[in-house]
């Protein structure tokens, strides 16, 4: 009989791919896969569906929000418990678990009547959930996607229970079956944290083979004589770092197409035209999201990818994102902050990467300046991405990893 395992996470699976590969891996290696999650907008259930679709992985939405299903005083009355919980941490200080996700009975209720053989928890809920299964006498383990109690800034934590969420992630380090995460640096600090051994590391990486089905089109640039840059996020808006990009394009003396790519903040796109150089020579675009299956053709159009990421808060400084990595697997030469996670891509990928410290104008425009006047050098930092892609930064090498893992984490007596 096929080994259980329960992944818990609470977002659509196309807006969380860390959880895609897991579960498409380990219903390869032989494993009942089953995993539970929120479900808010019936267009995204629609793409996480596509995704797994002949798997053989179970889908099951614990919460429904979606207007066309769930009924709206359930709706209504989940969305005030969440809003009231994060007042009353910023307002009185006394840390809750509502604050955190939806209905968190009903989907710790759920996740025991799955008695799995493991449970894999990704996100904050869920890694609370984990540990509550902990205790019940379960066998847990967690991802790390992020280190939660220190992923946002002061302002947004406001509202976060985040003594609530260093807790339960020490109890997490050091009671789990195993702990995985993002990068090296996220790792030591992790284990420096929790005084217990690092968490193993299984990067954000892609199957080099997703290059196959790449469409080969052209629908982002539109003169190809210009030389284009590509950044994208789920969101564009103000702290992020784009107005930096902006302010530095004015010393860049190349002509050349700006593309950004993600969900417009307000009146946000307003405001960035007006702060673009388009005195230089140089043309902005915006595009939308698009399906996960298409991203990397529309990234391999570009020629440079900007991985900009902060050094604060630790999160963003020690973790490796996607976005320095999907670059890689599109074959477009990456220019990206020195933080210490991005770091290490750097440093396995030299001829690929060029890093510049963060907010330092002189040093990225210096950056695009070389690279954009030397197209013999452009063109050796894209095959390097592509090599560094498929020799060291491909899901395929790593699922091998995840797979062993989660065998010796259920054979092992706990």
């Amino acid at each position: 009989m096929k080994k259980k395992i329960c992944i818990l996470t609470q977002s659509h699976l196309c807006r969380n791919p860390r959880v895609v590969k897991e579960s498409m891996a380990l219903s390869k290696a032989g494993f009942e896969v089953t995993i539970l999650t929120t479900f808010t907008y019936p267009d995204m259930l629609e793409e996480d569906q596509q995704l797994i679709a002949g798997s053989g992985v179970t889908l099951k939405g614990v919460v429904n929000m979606m207007p066309s299903q769930a009924a709206e005083w359930y709706r209504l009355k989940e969305r005030l418990v969440r809003r009231g919980a994060g007042e009353v941490i910023a307002r009185f200080g006394l840390d809750n678990i509502y604050a955190l996700g939806y209905d968190y009975h009903r989907n710790l209720r759920a996740a025991v009547r799955e008695k799995a053989d493991l449970y894999t928890c990704h996100q904050e809920i869920s890694t609370v959930i984990g540990c509550k299964l902990i205790q019940r006498g379960f066998k847990v383990a967690f991802d790390f996607e992020d280190w939660y109690s220190h992923d946002l800034l002061p302002e947004a934590n406001r509202f976060r229970p985040i003594r609530l969420l260093e807790r339960y992630e020490r109890m997490a380090l050091q009671r789990g079956i195993l702990s995985y995460t993002t990068s090296h640096a996220l790792s030591r600090a992790l284990g420096d944290f929790a005084s217990t051994n690092p968490p193993k590391v299984l990067q954000n990486v892609f199957p080099f083979s997703d290059r196959k089905q790449m469409d080969n089109q052209v629908k982002d640039r539109v003169d190809p004589a210009f030389p284009s840059i590509h950044w994208y996020s789920q969101t564009i808006g103000p702290g992020r770092g784009i107005e930096f990009l902006l302010e530095s394009l004015q010393t860049v003396e190349i002509p050349l197409e700006f593309h950004l790519r993600g969900n417009l903040f307000q009146n946000f796109k307003q405001e960035l035209i007006h702060r673009f150089p388009e005195n230089r020579g140089h043309r902005l675009f915006f595009h939308p999201l698009v399906p996960h299956n298409e991203l990397l053709s529309r990234i391999a159009e570009h020629d440079i990818g900007l991985a900009t990421e902060e050094y604060v808060p630790d999160s963003r400084n020690l973790t490796i994102t996607n976005k320095i990595l999907q670059y890689l697997q599109a074959g477009i030469a990456v220019v990206a902050t020195d933080t210490l996670g991005q770091q290490e891509v750097a440093a396995e990928a030299p001829g690929a990467v060029f890093m510049f410290k963060n907010k330092d104008r002189v040093g990225l425009s210096s950056l695009l300046n070389k690279l954009l006047s030397d197209r013999a050098q452009l063109a050796e930092a894209k095959k390097a991405a592509l090599d560094a892609a498929r020799d060291k930064f491909c899901w395929e090498r790593q699922e091998e990893w995840l797979a062993g893992w989660i065998k010796d984490a259920i054979n092992s007596p706990g």
